[in-house]
């Protein structure tokens, strides 16, 4: 609910848990007044009055800055950290000519103009592909004008408010009503203010093969910043952020606030923690070499800060993120398919035969998707050539594809495909057709990574062009499946866009994505960025699942997905089961280990399946037959962690159907000290007096307990573990 006082003048979101508040105060300023809880007894009618607002005063003549604008804008009297910062041209009508020296004015002042209700904002690069989501009921958006009193500025603050799981989308909209152009020099999505104190921030780190380890600190007083610059989302740092008082927060217990970015280019989320204890956070485009130009008469509307407050803890603002994704993000697609990709069973040594023998043994197992990793195009032979020649290759299926697809699905599985498609080889057709297709700076040397070099899609005709090209395979191929890959970080990132190219090559993705599906309507599609390094709300709005890590060993995909569940939904993450033995790692895990982790997500097999014996071929349906039997709980079920490894270095999950009807245990130890002993965890989520048969992987009854008794005590069985224990145990009620 969306609430405005007139003589107040106070707005007031209310959640099903929480309220938002903020007020026009006497200097036509809209200032931040409260952001938390509800009390538990409050109706849904229950605001603020405005009556009550605490006033943080200017100290001294060194500090001003004691109002919480809602938007933090540099002008006035700012010192601090800022969310916009805009460079104006022009004098005011009103000036003399001699004022022209003091030019550009960076000065930006926001007052109060106006303010609706309406249900049909949307944020800026939203996904046109038209496809439904899981929900796809209207929701309110407040939309509050503000404007500079002497510059042709309009800046509208946008609020969508999604009350069921008390989360908002927080963007702004830019307007120049004037008759030159604005330059702005930094712009965040919005200004979040949390209580005094709260300083202990979790977020997520990284490498390659190495994505999504979790950090928690306590910032200093000063600025900490997490962020990317490049033209996709990052491996080093997510996204993404947790927040809470210092000790005063833990997995299911604690008052934790979270935010996350809905935006795949160069970000950065700032937080400004105050000597007064203020703590500002600050989430939107990267300001490093960062320039939007807003021309006469020209909007521009960012991407959203997606935003919430929780009492339960990480996990309670992991399940509302999880809801919030499933419902109102990810495209509304049936679960998803046990996959297999045949990348480490051939790598680039391809022919129509032996994919199709993989193929066969694939279905015979189980598999529902048959996908086929790079090599297959132009002259792609190694990974030194061939990028952006997107043909089939006759050297490597002389008949085409068509006929590994009809095999395909015969055998009963749809038909996936590898592209690349930002990318290109010096080694190839399209580069020596148009080398000046390429991000470089003239007369400097253009950096290869991965012998390759990445498309200017700050050029329209880049964009058609790689259109055209994916188009027409997908046109004369039935292909229900992409892996969108992109392995490189950007250098010499000179374009015709200028700088504004950190913002127009995601919009060249994001229109590639949403073409694509629009006019091949089965089609889905997985980011891939050198594993996870593409992983965010912007992407998976138009993407069914994402490649969570290049590291496929069981034992780091324990720590790597416990690091993406913070934030981002099972149904997402696709999890492989390659080799006994690792090929990043060289490390041998049990089969039953590598299932069991692999199965807390989407399923995907990546072993070369030449190499199995009948008995293991038959043990991998076995799992496989399993799985298929427990995904709808994984991958629509909420999630509750109820071991983590900075504990003991065992992880233990529980997915549970929101009715508590159904629920999956999965434990895996990484790490364990001899004589050290492991209670069993309580379980969450379930129905108290509900009767829960568990069974294993065999249909074998392990234990027949009431759900308080699970909560309570936990299942039995697991109080002891060595390094590589697992096991994953189906919960259903009786009736």
């Amino acid at each position: 609910m969306i609430h405005y006082n007139p003589e107040t003048r106070t707005f007031s979101l209310n959640g099903r848990s929480s309220q938002y508040t903020m007020q026009v105060d006497y200097n036509e300023r809209l200032v931040h007044i409260s952001w938390g809880p509800r009390p538990k007894d409050a109706d849904e009618t229950a605001v603020l009055s405005g009556n009550n607002r605490f006033m943080a005063a200017g100290f001294t003549s060194f500090e001003f800055q004691g109002s919480k604008d809602e938007l933090l804008a540099y002008g006035d009297t700012t010192m601090h950290e800022v969310a916009l910062k805009i460079a104006f041209p022009d004098l005011p009508a009103s000036l003399t000519e001699a004022e022209t020296l003091h030019t550009p004015i960076r000065d930006v002042r926001l007052r109060y103009k106006s303010h609706e209700i309406v249900m049909d904002a949307q944020p800026g690069l939203l996904p046109l592909h038209g496809l439904p989501t899981q929900n796809n009921e209207p929701r309110e958006t407040l939309r509050i004008q503000l404007q500079d009193p002497t510059q042709p500025l309009t800046v509208t603050l946008c609020y969508r408010l999604t009350p069921e799981h008390d989360i908002f989308e927080r963007w702004i909209e830019l307007y120049n009503s004037g008759d030159s152009a604005l330059f702005v020099e930094q712009c965040s999505f919005a200004s979040l203010h949390l209580p005094s104190r709260t300083t202990e921030i979790t977020s997520i780190h990284g490498s390659w093969a190495a994505e999504f380890t979790q950090q928690r600190q306590i910032i200093p007083v000063g600025t900490f910043a997490l962020g990317h610059r490049s033209v996709q989302t990052g491996h080093s740092s997510n996204p993404f952020f947790m927040a809470n008082r210092p000790g005063q927060a833990w997995e299911e217990s604690g008052l934790v606030y979270f935010g996350t970015l809905a935006f795949s280019g160069a970000w950065q989320i700032a937080f400004d923690h105050q000597h007064s204890g203020d703590v500002r956070v600050l989430g939107g485009y990267n300001p490093f070499d960062f320039e939007l130009v807003l021309a006469p008469k020209e909007t521009h509307v960012t991407p959203a800060f997606v935003c919430g407050v929780c009492e339960n803890g990480w996990g309670g603002a992991s399940r509302r993120l999880h809801r919030f994704a499933r419902e109102r993000v990810l495209p509304e697609t049936p679960t998803r398919p046990v996959l297999y990709n045949s990348w480490e069973a051939t790598y680039f040594d391809l022919n129509a035969d032996g994919q199709m023998a993989l193929a066969r043994k694939a279905a015979a197992m189980g598999v529902e998707l048959f996908v086929v990793d790079d090599g297959w195009f132009g002259g792609r032979r190694t990974d030194f050539a061939g990028l952006g020649d997107w043909w089939v290759s006759s050297d490597v299926f002389p008949e085409g594809l068509q006929p590994l697809i009809d095999e395909v699905h015969q055998l009963g599985m749809q038909f996936g495909l590898w592209f690349e498609p930002e990318m290109v080889n010096p080694d190839s057709d399209l580069y020596r057709q148009h080398p000046d297709w390429v991000l470089h700076f003239p007369g400097r040397p253009r950096t290869e990574a991965r012998f390759q070099l990445v498309l200017d899609f700050g050029r329209e005709e880049v964009v058609d062009y790689i259109f055209t090209a994916i188009d027409t395979i997908l046109s004369q191929h039935d292909i229900d499946f992409i892996k969108w890959d992109m392995n490189r970080n950007v250098t010499e990132p000179g374009s015709v866009a200028g700088k504004a190219i950190w913002r127009a090559h995601v919009a060249g993705v994001y229109q590639l994505m949403d073409k694509l599906r629009q006019k091949h309507s089965k089609l889905s599609i997985q980011s891939c960025s050198g594993g996870g390094g593409r992983i965010d709300l912007g992407m998976l709005a138009r993407t069914d699942q994402v490649w969570t890590s290049d590291n496929t060993d069981a034992l780091d995909r324990i720590r790597i997905q416990e690091g993406f569940s913070l934030a981002y939904p099972a149904r997402a993450m696709e999890s492989w089961v390659t080799h006994e033995k690792n090929h990043q790692t060289g490390r041998i895990a049990e089969l039953s280990t590598r299932f069991d982790v692999a199965m807390r997500g989407a399923l995907g097999i990546g072993s070369n399946l030449n190499e199995l014996d009948a008995a293991e071929l038959k043990d991998y349906a076995r799992h496989i037959a399993f799985y298929k039997k427990i995904r709808h709980v994984v991958q629509e079920g909420d999630l509750y962690r109820l071991a983590r490894l900075e504990e003991d270095g065992t992880t233990a999950v529980c997915y549970v159907l929101s009715d508590g009807s159904e629920a999956v245990y999965s434990v895996a130890v990484k790490d364990h000290v001899l004589g050290f002993y492991r209670s069993p965890m309580p379980l969450h989520g379930l129905v108290s007096h509900a009767i829960y048969t568990i069974t294993d992987i065999d249909a074998y009854e392990v234990a027949r307990l009431t759900g308080y008794e699970l909560m309570v005590q936990g299942i039995p069985g697991d109080a002891i573990g060595t390094a590589g224990y697992s096991r994953t145990l189906y919960l259903k009620a009786a009736g």
